[in-house]
């Protein structure tokens, strides 16, 4: 404060230096009273520069009568900087006292405040004045020359003056003189960037806080807000004296569907750096008055209320102005019957209020120091320095209308169905066994009859498929009406819709009134708010109506009013990215994720809710992962409990793990579970076991609690090497044991080993002090946690990072975003709605399914967002479905190969609608292969063959070696490689697309290699050659020989003819195809004589004929000999250059 007050001096000083005439400006201040006179004391100016420049001198006059100290002072005035000094210079008189001297001083000032920009002053200074003094001072007082004058103490010296020099604008000033020369490539950077023309961003202090409505539900949650320097110095300079003499203004739009439920909830707030509130915090109260508390400048804190009685479902504004002292509130809203309400309320702390928003950070709805209020936050405007008068519209206009009018149209069914229901149970017949008075008999049969009609005709019609299910429900009718009756009533309207929009019926249908439609929001207004999610999803995906955004938008805000886990997530992830309209906004998108988050964190422990489980990642286009959701028929599953009940350890755990938790399509059997954990543990051999036992003990769930035997089995689980009883006996210690210094041993124990509950419970006992109180270490410990999956600490470490007020850590709502994402989906609902969409699928009910996974697909989960797509593809809906959530998936951190490769072909298929088209496949079919897709490796290098351009990018993605970079085919080879590697470890198909092809580029490569090669080549080309030469030699002989043979048979025949040759009757031979003897002898008397045989003409062809066809055949032997030595010498060639 000491440092504040001397600056309002100060500036009070230069005020009144602006407001001296101008004649008292000029260059030689007027002297003091007896000047010249002897025992006076004064000094004064004879010259001094009109303008600051580099080479000037000051010619100083002064006179003093005894010894004192003379002092020169430039000072520099700055936006952020009251007085700056720049240049000093002191001496002291102690000569001719008494007697005017004269010094002459050069004033060496700083270059940064003479020059202009350039290499050697980077950042030169703009200031508003530059102010050059002089003064005397007694030198007892001033002993030294490092005490001068403090501010504000210049009036108090024996004498002083001053004078104003003009500032040279930084355009006009001159370059300083360079003693060294600077390289080539700094110099020629800056004469690149010497004209350019530096501008200022555009400022304003008007900023909007809130541009879309945000749902505020009345929990410790809310959008955070952080507010930095301004850029602009005009701005920040006043921002600056505005800190402790305030002028702002908020405008803010609320929406209120209830009260506050505690004394105080809070609707805008200011934490300071400090983590206590500032100015301002403005509340509601249990009874609709607002509160308003400011920081006073002494640091008290006070607060006025304001009796408004604010109603609930209508808009409301509210005006907060800040000035000095003062807080003004303006409230303005419009009645059931359009008549127009505004008030004002004044009050007056009679003190100045300390304000200054950039300590700390703002925050709309709740927070953890305070609940907010229920209902809805709209367009925020906020003034930082203040305005005579607020612009806020209610905008978007449309969607906040439209959200009243809903909530309008609820009320009205709460209170139709209740009358109805009043009605039926005093009307409705009396039930044939129940026995009845006479006279009540005789009052039905002769007495007047009244009718249940609490409705006109209109409302039965509109309802009437509502009211029928009700009359239907013998359970609702009969039981008292309240709130649990209400949500039951919506769930079966939410079923009873979802079944008929599966069964094929129109969505809006004919009538709208009877619609699904109708229904759905009937459910929702009963409570159940999956039914204002459905309604989100088929406006925004356009599921049987065109798409309407405004529509989505609304059901998305009603569904997120009712706290419900599916509808924050959907926000959350709609805001997270900027989709379908809404805008992006991490910091809002942080509101919704921590609320789940903590939903997550409490759910987590309610083992028996049986619409609870966990979420399982199946893919339905995978036939391997469909399997394993069979339930309790699946061979599996029957073969796991036979060998447990055979008393394998390990089906055992697996088994107790199935039940406990509801895996693989099997129902939640708590009290089965854990008798398979208490046989598996009671075996005494493996650690896991005895642990999970004795947590249920210590906890009781699902078992009687006995913390005497859970503790001797968690000391026993410990001392069998298990990390997860070192943490469980460290929390046994610090609940029941409040043995904090023990407990502490074993988190840290186990936190050494890698667990993250024991690094979160190191965290909290670094909140907590033990040994010291260390938030930054907390935060560590959290943040490391949150990396295990740990949801608390998750939750925390994202708490940080969205307000960025720890030293060290800076503020990143997207990173507390991300965290806080991946631990949401794993909420028990969510696993819910996902099992009753693969049921629904694996019973054949595909659109049901599509429902289910496209509400799924709504809030973000990548999974849900691959089985919607798919089955949008497998029942012909349009391209648009199918591309919607394949490509949302895209957006995940970590998105499933499917969407990847789906992409891929769409933008491979689409070229005339992209310009960049295949590099787009290329970029999402190098994601699907590191996501480890043998298909997208494959993909990617058919694109590459197909003379695709590979952009850097890919392949620093795909982590190519750098010598296979040269070529596109080794490229292809290296890619397939890896793809044929992927498969064997999926143990698919040897003979697989990647496999084949890998075999056919290491080919092309070989035989191009062999064509490279000179010699080889020759040889090759040899090789051939003499294979064709020598096929043509086999083919010529074989034609040739083939006439003769022929030519010679025609001169056999002739001989026959002659009886020269008396042939041999098959009758004469045996079997066998021999002779017997008599033939034999005939034969042997009919022998020619040798010394015939060669004079016959016949007999000596047939031997030549027998000769050349024997050397033909030969011959060909040789020849295929020949060509299969050659064939193989040319593959050995070959395979030398494939291998």
């Amino acid at each position: 404060m000491k440092v504040s007050r001397s600056f309002c001096i100060t500036i009070s000083f230069t005020t009144l230096l602006s407001l001296i005439p101008c004649e008292l400006l000029s260059p030689v201040t007027p002297l003091q009273p007896g000047y010249g006179e002897e025992g006076s004391y004064f000094v004064q100016f004879d010259s001094v520069p009109e303008v600051v420049t580099g080479n000037s001198t000051a010619r100083v006059r002064y006179q003093c009568p005894k010894a004192c100290r003379v002092g020169l002072e430039v000072v520099f005035t700055t936006s952020h900087k009251t007085e700056q000094l720049v240049f000093r210079r002191t001496w002291t008189s102690v000569k001719n006292l008494g007697y005017p001297r004269v010094r002459m001083v050069p004033l060496k000032l700083s270059p940064s405040v003479v020059y202009k920009q350039d290499l050697s002053h980077t950042h030169p200074s703009d200031g508003r004045e530059v102010t050059i003094r002089a003064w005397l001072a007694d030198i007892d007082t001033h002993a030294s020359e490092s005490l001068h004058p403090r501010d504000g103490e210049y009036h108090g010296l024996l004498a002083h003056t001053l004078k104003l020099l003009r500032m040279v604008p930084l355009a006009q000033r001159p370059a300083q003189a360079r003693a060294v020369c600077t390289s080539w490539g700094t110099e020629l950077l800056w004469q690149l960037a010497e004209g350019r023309i530096q501008q200022c961003p555009y400022e304003s202090d008007a900023v909007d806080m809130m541009e879309f409505p945000m749902v505020s539900t009345g929990e410790y949650y809310g959008v955070i807000r952080v507010f930095q320097p301004f850029v602009n110095k005009e701005l920040e300079t006043a921002r600056y004296h505005n800190m402790e003499h305030p002028r702002m203004a908020i405008s803010v739009w609320i929406y209120l569907l209830n009260w506050c439920s505690g004394m105080r909830c809070a609707i805008v707030k200011h934490v300071n750096e400090f983590n206590s509130f500032g100015t301002p915090l403005i509340m509601l109260t249990n009874t609709g008055n607002i509160v308003i508390q400011v920081q006073l400048a002494s640091k008290m804190d006070q607060a006025f209320t304001a009796y408004t009685s604010l109603p609930v479902l209508t808009w409301i504004r509210l005006d907060c102005y800040v000035e000095y002292s003062q807080v003004t509130l303006q409230v303005n809203y419009k009645t059931v019957s359009e008549e127009k309400v505004a008030a004002v309320h004044v009050y007056n702390f009679n003190e100045d209020i300390l304000y200054n928003d950039t300590s700390g950070y703002l925050v709309i709805g709740g927070s953890r120091f305070m609940a907010g209020f229920h209902g809805y936050v709209g367009p925020m405007r906020y003034y930082r320095l203040g305005t005579a008068e607020v612009i806020n519209p209610l905008s978007p206009s449309k969607t906040l209308e439209d959200l009243d009018e809903i909530h309008w149209e609820c009320e009205e069914v709460k209170l139709m169905i209740e009358g109805f229901m009043d009605e039926l149970r005093v009307h409705r017949d009396i039930l044939s066994d129940i026995c009845h008075s006479y006279y009540s008999a005789q009052m039905r049969r002769y007495g007047q009859m009244t009718c249940p009609q609490v409705l006109d005709w209109d409302s039965q019609r509109k309802y009437w498929p509502t009211l029928k299910l009700m009359m239907a429900q013998e359970d609702l009718v009969s039981g008292e009406w309240d709130s649990v009756a209400a949500l039951r009533l919506g769930r079966r309207l939410f079923e009873d819709a979802v079944g008929r929009m599966a069964r094929g019926e129109p969505v809006a249908g004919a009538d709208p009134a009877l619609s699904p439609l109708a229904l759905l929001n009937v459910s929702s207004c009963l409570g159940h708010q999956q039914a204002a999610l459905l309604l989100a999803t088929v406006h925004l995906a356009g599921f049987g109506v065109p798409v309407d955004l405004q529509q989505g938008h609304v059901y998305s805000l009603l569904g997120a009013a009712a706290d419900d886990r599916m509808a924050l997530l959907h926000l959350g992830y709609k805001h997270m990215y900027g989709l379908d309209g809404f805008p992006r906004d991490p910091a809002m998108a942080y509101s919704y994720y921590v609320n789940i988050a903590r939903q997550t964190s409490v759910d987590k422990d309610r083992i028996g809710d049986s619409q609870q489980y966990i979420t399982e990642s199946i893919l339905i286009s995978d036939e391997r992962e469909l399997q394993t959701q069979m339930g309790e028929t699946d061979d599996v599953i029957q073969y796991i409990k036979l060998q447990a009940e055979r008393g394998d350890i390990e089906s055992q755990k697996h088994l107790a793990k199935v039940l406990f938790w509801g895996l693989k399509g099997v129902p939640k059997d708590v009290g089965g579970a854990v008798k398979w954990f208490a046989q598996s543990a009671m075996q005494m051999t493996d650690a896991k076991a005895v642990y999970d036992y004795s947590i249920l003990l210590l906890k009781g769930q699902g078992v009687k609690k006995n913390l005497t035997l859970g503790l001797r089995l968690m000391e026993k689980a410990a001392a069998m090497g298990s990390i997860e009883a070192l943490n469980g006996l460290g929390w046994y210690y610090s609940t029941v044991g409040k043995d904090h210094r023990k407990a502490l041993s074993y988190f840290q124990e186990a936190a050494q080993n890698g667990n993250s509950d024991a690094i979160f419970n190191v965290g909290v006992y670094h909140l907590r002090g033990h040994p010291i109180r260390n938030e930054t270490a907390a935060f560590e410990c959290f943040l490391n946690a949150s990396y295990g999956g740990h949801v608390d600490g998750a939750i925390e470490a994202a708490y940080y990072l969205s307000v960025g007020n720890l030293p060290g850590v800076t503020r990143d709502p997207e990173r507390a975003v991300m965290l806080l994402k991946s631990i949401s989906e794993q909420n028990g609902h969510l696993g819910y709605t996902n099992r009753k969409a693969l049921q629904a699928y694996l019973q054949g009910s595909r659109e049901e399914a599509l429902l289910r996974f496209a509400m799924l697909a709504e809030t973000g989960m990548g999974m849900a967002q691959s089985n919607a797509g798919h089955l949008c593809e497998e029942l012909n809906h349009s391209s648009a479905c199918q591309w919607r959530y394949y490509n949302h998936s895209l957006y995940n951190s970590a998105p499933h190969s499917s969407g990847l490769l789906k992409m891929g072909d769409w933008y491979g298929q689409n070229l005339d609608l992209l310009t960049d088209g295949r590099s787009l496949a290329m970029e999402m079919y190098s994601k699907a292969a590191l996501a480890g897709s043998p298909q997208g490796i494959y993909n990617l290098a058919v694109l590459i063959e197909e003379g695709q351009d590979i952009p850097l990018s890919i392949l620093d993605t795909m982590r190519l070696p750098a010598e296979t970079r040269s070529e596109k085919r080794a490229i292809v080879k290296h890619l397939m490689q890896r793809c044929v590697e992927l498969e064997e470890e999926q143990e698919e198909d040897v003979l697989s697309p990647c496999a084949l092809s890998l075999l056919r580029v290491q080919v092309q490569m070989a035989w191009r290699d062999l064509t490279h090669n000179p010699l080889h080549l020759a040889l090759a080309y040899g090789i051939l050659g003499g294979l064709l030469i020598i096929v043509a030699y086999v083919i010529g002989q074989i034609i040739l020989g083939h006439g003769e043979a022929l030519s010679a048979r025609r001169r056999d025949g002739a001989f026959a003819g002659s009886g020269d040759a008396a042939p041999v009757h098959p009758s004469d031979r045996r079997d066998g195809g021999e002779m017997d003897g008599a033939s034999q002898r005939e034969m042997g008397s009919r022998r020619v004589n040798p010394s015939r045989e060669a004079t016959q003409p016949g007999v000596t062809r047939r031997r030549r004929d027998r000769d050349r066809e024997r050397a033909l055949r030969e011959g060909i032997d040789t020849i295929v000999t020949v060509a299969g030595v050659c064939l193989c010498a040319l593959s050995t060639m070959l395979l030398s250059h494939l291998l």
